[in-house]
Order: structure tokens, then sequence, then C-alpha cells
């Protein structure tokens, strides 16, 4: 996780477009998201499946011009 977070904040600027900013926010939420889903046990679905739901969340918000192709994913 400290790899993405280091790769992330060296490409974080001010000139950066609020576009790329919520990319790299998503970026971020994506490597956590694949911490929870690795070390985790069974016992924690609960919170594997509030992970994804919040990364499918940002996913939209990220790419709003995903939203009408969103069921056909």
């Amino acid at each position: 996780m400290y790899g993405i977070d280091l790769a992330v904040s060296i490409s974080d600027g001010p000139e950066l477009s609020e576009h790329r900013r919520r990319e790299l926010a998503l970026a971020r939420l994506m490597a956590e998201a694949i911490a929870i889903m690795l070390y985790t046990g069974d016992a924690d679905a609960d919170i594997r499946i509030e992970t994804a739901k919040d990364m499918i969340r940002e996913i939209k918000h990220t790419f709003p011009e995903l939203r009408d192709e969103w069921n056909e994913i």
C-alpha cells in the first residue's frame, strides 16, 4: 500500500485538474480495497462488501460517463 501512496503523492500537484484528482483518490481507494480483500477473513464479509460498494460509488463519481454503460459491464 505504501507504493501506491508514494506514486499518487508524487503524481499529485497544484496543476492537476479536478478529474485527475478524483482519479488519484480512486487509485488510493482501490489500493485500500485490495488490502481489505486480501487481509480480512471469511467472518469479515460485511466489511468487504461495504468496501466494494465504496469503490463502485467512487468509480461512478470519477467516471460519470460510465453511468449509461454500467449495466452493460
